[in-house]
């Protein structure tokens, strides 16, 4: 009796897992890259600056041209936002970003930074925003 060999079935590809792990990988590239940050206050016009390094306002605190102190949404006083929000890194204070309206006068800017200081912040940012050119 003559044996022939028989032919080796090939499997065919499975495209769908490499697609699947793709996209597995993009997100988490995405969720590890990403950075999730609350949206700026939409009634607050950043002032504008010149030399400011272009940088997201990451959950600041904002004032607006009513001189109202916001924190998500929220109205709130210097010191309850300290109490609450005044982080320490390596037993120094985070510095407090501070994002004041356009129209804001300047004294009362001066006003929610000292309060924030005499709450106990070792250093207040004020955010601004580029100017266009």
């Amino acid at each position: 009796m003559i044996k022939l060999p028989q032919k080796v079935e090939k499997r065919p590809l499975e495209t769908t897992i490499s697609l699947i792990n793709i996209v597995f990988l993009m997100l988490i590239f995405f969720l590890v890259a990403g950075q999730l940050a609350p949206p700026q206050d939409p009634d607050v016009v950043l002032s504008k600056s010149e030399d400011a390094p272009p940088l997201p306002p990451p959950d600041a605190l904002y004032v607006r041209k009513d001189g109202n102190l916001i924190y998500r949404d929220e109205t709130t006083t210097a010191a309850a936002y300290f109490q609450a929000h005044g982080k320490t890194v390596e037993g120094e204070r985070e510095p407090v970003r501070l994002g004041a309206d356009a129209d804001l006068p300047a004294k009362k800017l001066l006003e929610h930074v000292a309060a924030l200081y005499s709450a106990g912040a070792s250093n207040v940012v004020i955010v601004t925003r580029m100017s266009a050119e």
